[in-house]
């Protein structure tokens, strides 16, 4: 949690900690330190001076103990007490314990310390009574006559030296003080050093590499302003130097493009232009066929017919069943003369206009595949395209509809015509429920489909064609509106 929080202060914050925090532990160290002396000084001087006292008393009151002068002991004691505050109470004991004199400060502190001195004097000499000469006494013999118990406090001694620590305080105050507005000096220095080089890295990232800092001081800090320095105008000439790459390289992929393009108008322009000759030469054999095979045919279906009825007028069976099968053979080759100029160049385009002649295809193809149910349909407000703007998606969907009876196994197809004025274009979709393919797979680049994209690029439309197999496939087809 800790670490969290550190984690989130900003470089001021943590200068200013730095600066103050040091300063602080010192001056509340420092403090203790000599509170803690003072008190232990104290205490060691009450003990010597209590002690001291003890002895003293005890020495001076030895005879008038001996002798019952209390009155001596107890002036002795009151003057003992006022001369030194620091003695809170003393009493003297006979032998046995009794109390013979005792005076206390006016004022008991809370801490105190006894010290307990005996009073002894020296023995007197043993006298025989029936000799007339002392036994002198032994040597150090001492009899206790009582006791003196002297009771200190340390708090008057230790108010004593109160001033004194104040004046050690306020010194050391003082130079905790100080060193907090040195450091506090030396932090914002180093703060302005670290803001400035933090902004001149947000400029640099932000792509702005002409930073401006002081690079005439010593040091890291010095040092570090000096690579920043020098870091952004490596930066700046790479960067210059990519720009000239990346607009070199935009030029040279711009005129890629432009002959990309030029090369896809020209494909186009091709494609069109192919696709007009493919089909001026097939309305121009479409035309010769017509004219000259067509007549001919009907030329020989007619001589058949004539020599049929000849025959029949001679009864010759075998000359008129000859020329029954030229005439038959002869409607028959018409016939397939015909459906090949419709195909090569379909009339209906002309006469009917693209959503006629795409309904002539899907009607013919639900006649000649009846396993499979075709059906077409055109919005209203479909356009009458006619001549070569409709023959794109024209070849389109014939195209489509041949794949359709050739490949899907389909029961079902359908054709749907529709504007899209909002757009300016055209759409087709030819649907149906087939076995599908994939895409990608060789089936979705035969040369049918190449040949619907092309026709389909070739007037700036868009072709479509999404299939799943086993869920059937759709050719969508757009493209844009014929210029009026």
């Amino acid at each position: 949690m800790m670490g969290r929080v550190l984690s989130q202060w900003g470089i001021a914050t943590r200068l200013l900690v730095i600066a103050v925090l040091p300063a602080s532990i010192m001056f509340v160290s420092v403090t203790a330190a000599l509170y803690g002396l003072a008190q232990r000084d104290v205490r060691r001087d009450v003990a010597a001076r209590g002690q001291l006292v003890a002895m003293a008393l005890a020495q001076s009151s030895q005879y008038g103990l001996v002798s019952g002068n209390t009155a001596y002991l107890r002036t002795t004691l009151r003057h003992l007490i006022e001369a030194d505050p620091s003695i809170a109470c003393i009493a003297i004991t006979d032998a046995v314990a009794r109390p013979v004199v005792s005076d206390c400060q006016g004022d008991m502190p809370g801490e105190t310390e006894s010290f307990e001195v005996p009073i002894r004097i020296e023995s007197l000499p043993e006298v025989d009574q029936f000799e007339s000469i002392p036994t002198p006494p032994r040597e150090g013999a001492w009899r206790k006559v009582g006791s003196v118990r002297v009771t200190m406090s340390p708090a008057p001694i230790f108010e004593s030296k109160r001033r004194a620590l104040l004046v050690a305080f306020a010194f050391v105050l003082a130079a905790a003080v100080a060193s907090c507005l040195i450091a506090l000096r030396l932090a914002r220095r180093l703060r302005d050093t670290l803001g400035s080089v933090m902004a001149a890295l947000r400029d640099v990232r932000q792509g702005r590499f002409q930073v401006k800092l002081a690079t005439d001081q010593e040091g890291e800090l010095g040092e570090l302003q000096r690579t920043i320095v020098q870091m952004a105008g490596t930066l700046d000439a790479s960067r210059h130097d990519l720009e000239q790459q990346v607009a070199k390289r935009t030029q040279q992929l711009q005129e890629a493009v432009d002959l990309a393009r030029q090369a896809d108008a020209e494909k186009r322009r091709l494609i069109v232009r192919s696709n007009a000759l493919v089909e001026e030469e097939r309305r121009r054999i479409a035309l010769d066929l017509h004219d000259h095979l067509g007549a001919s045919l009907i030329s020989v279906r007619l001589e058949a017919s004539g020599l049929v009825a000849r025959a029949r007028a001679k009864g010759d069976l075998e000359m008129e069943g000859d020329a029954r099968r030229i005439a038959t053979t002869a409607q028959s080759l018409y016939a397939s003369t015909r459906d090949i100029v419709k195909r090569l160049r379909p009339e209906v385009i002309d006469t009917l206009g693209l959503a006629g002649a795409v309904e002539e295809l899907v009607r013919h193809a639900d006649q000649v595949h009846p396993a499979a149910r075709f059906t077409f349909q055109a919005d209203p407000g479909f356009p009458d395209v006619r001549g070569e703007l409709a023959m794109p998606a024209y070849r389109v969907a014939q195209e489509a509809l041949n794949n359709i009876a050739k490949h899907s196994d389909a029961t079902m197809a359908s054709v749907t015509l529709s504007a899209l004025p909002e757009t300016g274009h055209l759409r087709m979709v030819i649907h149906d429920n087939g076995r599908g393919f994939e895409p990608q797979s060789p089936h979705g680049t035969g040369i049918g489909l190449i040949g619907m994209r092309e026709r389909v690029a070739a007037v700036g439309g868009e072709l479509r064609i999404t299939s799943v197999p086993g869920q059937g496939t759709t050719v969508c087809v757009t493209w844009p509106l014929p210029a009026k």
